[in-house]
């Protein structure tokens, strides 16, 4: 477990809601990648000249292989001590993900004096790999940036709290399976560190938004909605008409900006801010809208 600090005891956790990645968070990810650098020797083995036993890891091998799958980058992996060139924060990020699938547990012993170095064997737990995880999450949190290793080894991007809320206790079952695709696909990808996934994902939400549009009756979208809006209001007052209301809106929103479609004169959304404003509102109805449909088997 990693050691929690008396300022987080006693002020709390810091906000995480940078996606800017420093040279300190930088130099701190590449410290603890030594650390645990051993632990890549079951596929990168540095072997005893007398006996051919694994004893450490070849760094070589090793930086050629994180060279080949991020060719972005900097190799060989060291710290950058305030580095000229700007980080590429997603090549971390990939190299993150790579060092996690890469970590296994390791066991020295039989230490050879002549070559003064221990014989490494692999006892086939996954202990180290959390422990990689866990120090790497901290130094995300500590510096307040969004984003985390998950367990399944994926870096994942801690969401704004209302929104995070809202997909937590999402339930998407309705008999519509190509509904609950293009609903579970924005949710997945809103989750994806990459500005590209987050746009996808506002892509697929307003897709099935549209999809939702015509549950009741495909031929008839605007007697489907009706349907809809009337069980969604349960006979409370007006309720129908805010929900008419926002269902337009919500159209006119994906008609007029760069969401499900891309020609000229369509209004460019700049921000990720923006994005997660526009998934936080959609799939608020969304969510509104998934109890009346999965009642409907």
């Amino acid at each position: 477990m990693v050691h929690e600090y008396f300022s987080d005891r006693e002020l709390g956790k810091k906000e995480m809601n940078s996606e800017e990645i420093e040279d300190s968070v930088y130099d701190g990810i590449i410290a603890v990648y030594k650390k645990f650098l051993k632990n890549f020797s079951l596929e990168f083995p540095n072997t005893c000249p007398d006996n051919e036993m694994v004893c450490g890891t070849d760094v070589q091998l090793l930086n050629a292989a994180i060279k080949a799958q991020i060719p972005n980058m900097e190799t060989p992996v060291n710290v950058r001590w305030d580095g000229d060139n700007e980080i590429d924060k997603y090549s971390l990020l990939d190299f993150v993900e790579f060092c996690y699938s890469k970590i296994v547990d390791i066991n020295e012993s039989d230490w050879h004096s002549y070559y003064k170095h221990h014989h490494i064997f692999f006892p086939g737990s996954e202990n180290d790999k959390e422990k990689f995880r866990s120090e790497v999450n901290q130094i995300f949190q500590r510096n307040g940036i969004v984003f985390y290793l998950d367990k399944d080894g994926v870096v994942k991007r801690k969401l704004p709290t209302q929104l995070d809320a809202v997909l937590q206790n999402l339930n998407v079952r309705s008999k519509d399976k190509d509904l609950n695709e293009l609903v579970n696909a924005a949710v997945d990808n809103i989750r994806k560190p990459m500005e590209f996934d987050r746009r996808i994902a506002l892509e697929k939400i307003w897709d099935a938004f549209e999809r939702l549009k015509t549950f009741y009756n495909p031929s008839n979208k605007k007697a489907s909605v009706l349907t809809l809006t009337k069980n969604i209001a349960a006979g409370t007052s007006q309720f129908d008409v805010l929900l008419d209301n926002e269902f337009r809106a919500l159209t006119t929103i994906g008609n007029e900006y760069q969401i499900r479609h891309f020609e000229q004169g369509k209004i460019k959304i700049t921000t990720m801010k923006q994005v997660d404003y526009l998934f936080y509102r959609m799939i608020s109805l969304i969510d509104l809208c998934m109890e009346s449909v999965n009642t409907e088997q």
